[in-house]
């Protein structure tokens, strides 16, 4: 325990005894997770580092009496976090900030299955010392070695939250927040992993909105079916969404599924809270199949959700070489792609590998003429 922790708990019990303070008035809350939590890459001046700190200062802002220990452990993973975390709770703690799972993304021999099941022990470890748990996504990846996309990422946070669902926990939403910022500015981040001094004040942000019920996020997916980027998927594969809101509630009104571009019909079910989104599909899929909901929530203003959640491709499809977007047609959008990456070889920020076309590590007028040849083709 740091010595600020034990000052200020000294000067509570203080102050508890002489009938100053009522009964629990301070929630201690535990920051637990990896470099992340710990502050890898913030303000190398900072003396205390992360979001936990910021959390604090914020919470109290806010007109909460709030201490914030931080217990993050760079390089962690889930399975580590299993063990350490009977080591780091002690008495008087209230709530576990639980953010773990970056440091299994990569390693192939762990599923996303096994690290939900993972987070969800450390939760009731926590439980059952009497906490209260609030769990989190982990942030977005960006042009890292593995799950530049994000589908796995992706895929575990829908995870995490049908696990804050199931077991009536609180969510934060890092990802969420994170990846609508990213999207539009894409320099939060220190290292395309580690969020930088301004990614950590949205960290901190996004706790504790969540923390003092303020809603700043729209309506997110948990389990979605097909997932995103399958291949092959059977032609009578039925669609399954589920949709969850943890502030204010779904506005099931305005909520719409969108395949190709085209608004289709059917049932919602559920309610505010979660809603069901099931499709059979009335004619076999066909080539690539993309799928957007728009919906939005009850907050004052509304959170709005307009976006693709998924895409795959129904089992039979055939791509020309250079339909870079995958739209069954090699155009001019194709070569629009195509031309910032030219000249960039594997390794530089520039590459992408759908512009590699003849996968020579180089993006150069060899993958121009295999475009060429396809250009205004058409495939499906």
């Amino acid at each position: 325990m740091s010595a600020r922790r034990l000052a200020v708990l000294a000067v509570l019990a203080v102050l508890g005894v002489l009938g100053v303070l009522p009964a629990h008035a301070q929630t201690t809350y535990v920051a637990f997770g990896d470099s992340i939590t710990w502050g890898v890459g913030d303000d190398p001046n900072r003396a205390e580092k992360g979001y936990p700190p910021r959390l604090e200062a914020l919470l109290q802002q806010r007109g909460q009496t709030a201490d914030v220990r931080n217990e993050g452990l760079p390089g962690e993973t889930t399975a580590e976090g299993v063990s350490r975390i009977d080591k780091v709770l002690i008495a008087g703690d209230d709530v576990l900030l639980l953010m773990e799972g970056t440091n299994d993304i990569g390693n192939q021999n762990v599923s996303n299955e096994t690290m939900a099941f993972n987070v969800d022990k450390i939760a009731d470890k926590a439980r059952a010392q009497g906490l209260t748990v609030t769990h989190a996504t982990i942030l977005p990846r960006l042009n890292t070695n593995f799950d530049a996309r994000n589908l796995v990422t992706g895929s575990f946070n829908g995870l995490v939250r049908d696990l804050a669902w199931s077991k009536e926990r609180r969510l934060a939403d890092p990802f969420e927040v994170f990846y609508r910022l990213t999207a539009n500015f894409g320099l939060l981040y220190y290292d395309k992993l580690h969020p930088n001094t301004a990614g950590y004040d949205v960290l901190a942000r996004a706790f504790a909105d969540v923390l003092t019920s303020a809603d700043t996020v729209p309506p997110v997916t948990g389990r979605v079916e097909p997932a995103n980027d399958d291949q092959n998927v059977p032609a009578d594969t039925p669609l399954r969404i589920d949709l969850y809101d943890f502030g204010a509630g779904i506005d099931v009104t305005a909520t719409r599924l969108v395949i190709n571009d085209v608004v289709v019909e059917t049932p919602l079910t559920g309610n505010s809270r979660k809603l069901d989104i099931r499709y059979d599909p009335p004619q076999p899929w066909k080539g690539v199949v993309r799928v957007t909901i728009r919906s939005r929530d009850l907050a004052n203003p509304a959170n709005i959700l307009d976006r693709e959640i998924t895409q795959f491709v129904a089992a039979g499809t055939t791509f020309l070489r250079g339909d870079i977007d995958r739209d069954g047609r090699v155009d001019g959008a194709d070569l629009l792609i195509f031309a910032p990456h030219f000249g960039a070889k594997r390794g530089e920020s520039r590459y992408i590998g759908v512009a590699d076309l003849n996968q020579d590590d180089t993006v150069d007028g060899a993958d121009l003429a295999v475009l060429a040849a396809s250009f205004g083709k058409t495939s499906f």
